[in-house]
């Protein structure tokens, strides 16, 4: 399988600085960070160049000699601080970041503005059966 991968941080890079075949996805993170030379906390990202479908995974250095990696949370450079995403699900090969589009911004806004209308109509209904039946006991 073609993998691709590059460093994420602190050098926020545009363009694959590693290019490259392996049997799998952990065994192309060891081949690059060996090469690489990579020192104990450094990060990356390796992606496997198959289309849409493609893998993406977080690595960073734990040992050094020999080589060790754990999974590492998704970071990118935002001037000059580091944001946190909890989830890769929505990352492209171009940037690394959680993303929503428009359509699911709305999409949210609008259910929770339903959402709220559902709970007020049914406080008022209470509200008028409870006025209904105070009426139908002549407690008012």
């Amino acid at each position: 399988m073609n993998y691709a991968a590059r460093m994420m941080w602190p050098e926020k890079s545009a363009t694959w600085d590693y290019l490259g075949a392996a049997e799998s996805l952990d065994d192309f993170a060891m081949m690059y960070a060996t090469d690489k030379a990579l020192a104990v906390g450094a990060e990356f990202v390796v992606i496997e160049k198959g289309g849409a479908d493609s893998d993406i995974q977080f690595f960073k250095v734990s040992r050094a000699d020999p080589y060790g990696l754990i999974p590492a949370d998704p970071r990118v450079e935002s001037g000059g601080s580091s944001v946190s995403a909890t989830t890769a699900t929505a990352a492209t090969s171009q940037e690394f970041m959680q993303e929503q589009s428009i359509g699911e911004v709305w999409k949210a806004m609008y259910s929770n503005i339903f959402f709220f209308g559902r709970v007020s109509g049914t406080a008022f209904l209470v509200f008028l059966a409870f006025i209904g039946i105070a009426k139908w006991f002549d407690l008012w």
